[in-house]
């Protein structure tokens, strides 16, 4: 009865963002998972994702729920909303402390303003790109939309394939199987959330867990367990979110890099200073604070499943060599810089 509750109230209220995103209406019901029960069975905190069709490559739509069985029925909410944000001041502790509850709160009080400014700043709130410092992968920033919808998300592949926190927060999993796969959400301490999704080896921490920026999440696949199209090559599909969505990309700095969008078709890019990196175009991590315009970047906090820094996790943020980061032209030309 709860499941079927909270996939009414997903298709309500997060629906019509679905179809826009998705650029047809979802074929599948929304995938309800649970996180924590109380022992009396009375407070439930869990997950929803309403699946992306096949033909679609946009990023699932997500988010969590809080629900609560009093005078014969489910109080339910999600985050973003009054009812969520109310039924955290009271959840007992031993389904949600009090910290995790207090950063719910938060990750779903943030406004469109409030995401913007966190994220558009010379170290882009502390964030990096979610792969190891020093290493250049391959970026892809087109989600297939002909919409004219914010870019949402980018889509990187190649290194070594580990794919790492992009800042310290609380983790969580949505849409997962038991194979291992599926989509990683991390909140911040600031309230903004970073989304991860066609990853394979999904770290076996506990959801809720707090990991260190540079923690090892998993490795870039293929798999959709939310649904949407297959990729053709193993890849993160990237992005960032807030309580009640996805948060445009256009103007955000991460990992040393500012990205835009061009629409119609919908089409994304890197830039830093005079340089530009078209979709198809190579990307180095250069870390939350790059190097070339102030302090090294501080070395990621270590990982609770590791008594040190991850092995993967990220090193000092140093320049990349010159030939991992490319100038291109509208037209695709390009030339090493």
């Amino acid at each position: 009865m709860l499941a079927a509750q909270v996939r009414g109230l997903t298709l309500g209220e997060r629906g019509a963002a679905a179809r826009q995103d998705y650029g047809a209406a979802p074929t599948r019901p929304p995938i309800v998972g649970a996180i924590r029960t109380s022992t009396d069975r009375t407070w439930v905190f869990g997950t929803t994702a309403i699946p992306v069709p096949a033909s679609s490559t946009a990023s699932p739509e997500v988010a969590f729920y809080a629900a609560h069985w009093a005078g014969g029925r489910w109080r339910v909410g999600l985050s973003g909303g009054r009812v969520f944000a109310a039924l955290l001041r009271t959840v007992p502790a031993d389904v949600i402390p009090v910290s995790e509850a207090r950063l719910l709160r938060r990750y779903g009080a943030v406004t469109a303003a409030q995401a913007a400014a966190l994220t558009h700043g010379r170290a882009g709130g502390g964030l990096m790109l979610p792969w190891k410092i020093g290493q250049t992968w391959a970026m892809t920033t087109s989600d297939g939309s002909t919409s004219p919808r914010p870019l949402g998300s980018l889509a990187f592949s190649g290194g070594d394939g580990r794919v790492l926190a992009a800042g310290a927060g609380r983790l969580y999993r949505f849409c997962a199987d038991p194979a291992g796969r599926a989509m990683v959400m991390l909140i911040h301490p600031s309230g903004l959330a970073t989304t991860y999704y066609r990853l394979r080896d999904v770290t076996r921490l506990r959801d809720g867990t707090a990991v260190g920026r540079g923690a090892v999440l998993g490795r870039t696949g293929t798999t959709v367990p939310c649904g949407g199209a297959g990729a053709p090559r193993a890849e993160i599909e990237f992005g960032l979110q807030d309580g009640t969505g996805a948060v445009p990309l256009d103007g955000a700095e991460i990992g040393g890099w500012t990205f835009r969008e061009r629409a119609r078709p919908l089409l994304g890019f890197a830039e830093r200073g005079a340089l530009q990196v078209l979709s198809g175009g190579l990307l180095a991590n250069l870390g939350p604070v790059p190097a070339a315009d102030g302090p090294s970047s501080p070395s990621p906090s270590p990982s609770p499943s590791s008594g040190g820094p991850p092995k993967d996790g990220a090193g000092p943020a140093g320049a990349p060599p010159a030939a991992a980061i490319e100038k291109r032209s509208p037209k695709g030309a390009n030339s090493q810089q």
